[in-house]
């Protein structure tokens, strides 16, 4: 069975819907997907890692600030350089360390062969160096060549010899052997120069070492007053030649003899004596 309207009235018909209103209603707006956790995770480290980095280069560049560059800046304008003290004397190295307001401390003294005495060797801070006023200048003096007194070596051997030398700063030079009834074989002589002599450390001084007594040295006796025909008897039994003049007196006391008494005699040498009256020879 069909309705029924009212006569003359027809029924009311929903007006037809636009393209765009068809579209609309068929799209529905997609809610966007929540990110997963992984992906929080992720961005927090990012953020994390970023803010550390630039922590630490905030802090770095402080330091280098605060040590570097500050103390440059504020320090700069009372620096001076330290000045050439070197081969000057106390006077004028306080002299010319006035104007920078620097002050001068003796730190002691030294040998040195190079430097004048009482001139400046060594300095600490050294010459050129940047520092604050007031700050102290250490200065080494020179005490000049250091010198040596000869020891006295007579009658030591060769080692105990070298070994005093060295302890008063000297050496040994060259070494030269010769007879003597002085001391024994291998015993220091003498020197040269001789004991107590004034050196520059470190010169070298030459030893005179005996090698004993030589059989065929003999000293010349004093044969003054003696009676010439005896001590010609004893001379020529020892191998000596006397020399005698052949018109001259052959007995009385000798007078004169050459060599002189002391003096030391070889084989090969011959000896003049003079009896009462002249010289023979």
């Amino acid at each position: 069975m069909s309705e029924s309207h009212p006569t003359g009235t027809e029924p009311e018909r929903p007006a037809p819907r636009s393209q765009y209103q068809r579209q609309a209603s068929q799209e529905k707006p997609e809610k966007p997907a929540a990110p997963s956790l992984p992906a929080r995770t992720h961005r927090v480290r990012e953020t994390l890692a970023t803010t550390f980095v630039a922590l630490l280069a905030f802090t770095v560049g402080l330091l280098v600030f605060n040590n570097v560059l500050m103390p440059r800046i504020v320090h700069r304008a009372g620096e001076v350089h330290v000045p050439d003290l070197a081969n000057l004397t106390v006077e004028q190295a306080q002299s010319t360390l006035e104007p920078t307001g620097l002050v001068l401390s003796r730190a002691g003294e030294r040998f040195d062969a190079n430097i004048a005495r009482g001139r400046i060797v060594q300095q600490d801070p050294a010459a050129g160096t940047p520092v604050r006023g007031h700050r102290r200048v250490s200065v080494t003096v020179s005490l000049g060549e250091e010198f040596s007194s000869v020891p006295e070596l007579f009658g030591e051997t060769r080692r105990g010899a070298e070994l005093l030398l060295e302890h008063a700063g000297l050496r040994v030079g060259g070494v030269t052997r010769a007879p003597s009834d002085a001391v024994g074989e291998g015993l220091v002589v003498a020197t040269d120069p001789p004991a107590e002599s004034v050196l520059p450390r470190g010169m070298p001084v030459a030893l005179l070492i005996s090698t004993g007594l030589d059989e065929d040295v003999f000293v010349m006796p004093d044969l003054v007053g003696h009676e010439i025909g005896g001590a010609r008897k004893q001379l020529e039994g020892l191998g000596f030649k006397v020399l005698s003049p052949p018109a001259g007196p052959s007995a009385g006391p000798i007078v004169a003899q050459d060599p002189r008494a002391g003096a030391r005699l070889t084989r090969d040498m011959s000896i003049t004596l003079q009896a009462a009256g002249r010289m023979v020879r």
